[in-house]
Formats: C-alpha cells, structure tokens, sequence
C-alpha cells in the first residue's frame, strides 16, 4: 500500500494519534482527503491500526494504551486498587477524565472499559505505575479513596479497612481539604472510624495494628 511502510515507521513511535494527524502527515507526502480516508479505512481493515476513540488510533495493541485516547485522564476507583495491588477481584479498566466525553462502558481497541468524568478542581493526586510495559497515570492510593466518596460507590466494610490501612493519612487529610464540604465529612469520619476500629484491634492484640491513624488536629 503507497506510503505504508513511511506511515508505520513513524506512528508506530506515537501511542495514540488522531485522524488529523494522520491526515497532516498523508497530505505532505501528496496524498489526497479521499486517500487519507480510504488509507485509514485499509489499515484498520487489516487490523493493524486500532480505533481507541473517537478519530483517535494507534498501531499497539497494549490495553494499557486504551486510557490515552480520554487524556487528560487517570486510571481510577476498582482498576486503580487492581494497579496497586489492593483488589482481588476482576475490574474493567476504570478511566477518569476531565474531557467532555460520554460516561458510561464502552468498546475500545476490542476492551470493555468504564468512563467517568470528574472535576477539574478534583484533578489531583495521580501517580506513574508501571502497567504492562507501559507507564500509565492511576490515582495513588488516598485519591482512590477520595473517589470512590466523590462517585459514591460503597465499599465492604473490610474493602475499606484494607485500603485505609496502606493511605498516608497526612496525604489523605489534604486532600480531603481539597474537597466540599459533603466529601470532606464522609471522608472525616471514615477516618474517625477507622481509629476507633485501631484502637479495638490494639486492645485485643496488644501492639500497634495500623499506620498511626490520623490526629483529629490534622482537620484543624
């Protein structure tokens, strides 16, 4: 196929490209729009490019790619305590972004994945994980926590306690000052509660079992 062997060398460096890109780099080197498009249609056709959004591609076929066609965006909530090797169960990857794109599950690059959209403001607290070969944003574990509260999704009693127990509650009491009030609450008393929980389990084994939960100060 004319200028195959060129479109490849260069995308196949790129993670995630768009239709315009595409078109930008086709036209320089004297393709037509009709080319582009037909061009486009015969790669994915083949099944060498694979469409991760809307007019968005790439040559990889890593599901670990898929996140980057809803940038700027993290992957969060289930998937994220998967990532950080806090959740046994199977999760769908979970992408949370700041775009204006649809929320819901999707197909994208032949995966099942959730969207959920968030604040800018509430755009923080992402880290770099290694994720199958390839390092992607997830929420680091007290932003994990904080959204499941901001999205209002319930954990277990004992899902909570395990993933209280590996937060840096300094960092956790930031950020929920970051949050409104009604968050802020909700996460305030979970931590409440969790020094209470620390307090029994010190009782009937004697030594300290978590951490060092957090001081009522650190709301002040």
């Amino acid at each position: 196929m004319k200028y195959d062997s060129e479109f490849r060398k260069y995308f196949s460096k790129i993670p995630i490209f768009t239709f315009k890109d595409a078109a930008r780099f086709l036209k320089k080197m004297g393709a037509s729009d009709a080319y582009v498009k037909l061009f486009i249609h015969n790669q994915m056709k083949r099944h060498s490019l694979l469409r991760v959004g809307r007019g968005r591609y790439t040559f990889s076929n890593n599901e670990a790619m898929v996140g980057f066609a809803f940038a700027p965006f993290y992957y969060g909530l289930e998937h994220s305590l998967t990532l950080h090797k806090l959740w046994t169960q199977v999760s769908i990857p979970v992408i949370i972004t700041t775009t204006k794109a649809v929320p819901g599950i999707r197909n994208s690059m032949g995966k099942r994945v959730l969207v959920r959209r968030i604040s800018k403001n509430m755009f923080f607290g992402i880290e770099r994980i290694m994720h199958n070969g390839v390092f992607v944003p997830v929420s680091d574990i007290e932003k994990t926590l904080v959204d499941f509260v901001y999205f209002n999704i319930n954990l277990s009693d004992e899902e909570t306690k395990r993933v209280m127990r590996e937060c840096n509650v300094e960092k956790l009491a930031r950020y929920a000052k970051k949050c409104n009030r009604g968050i802020r609450t909700r996460i305030e008393n979970m931590m409440k509660d969790m020094r209470s929980w620390e307090h029994e389990q010190n009782k009937k084994i004697g030594q300290p079992y978590l951490r060092g939960y957090c001081r009522p100060a650190e709301f002040n």
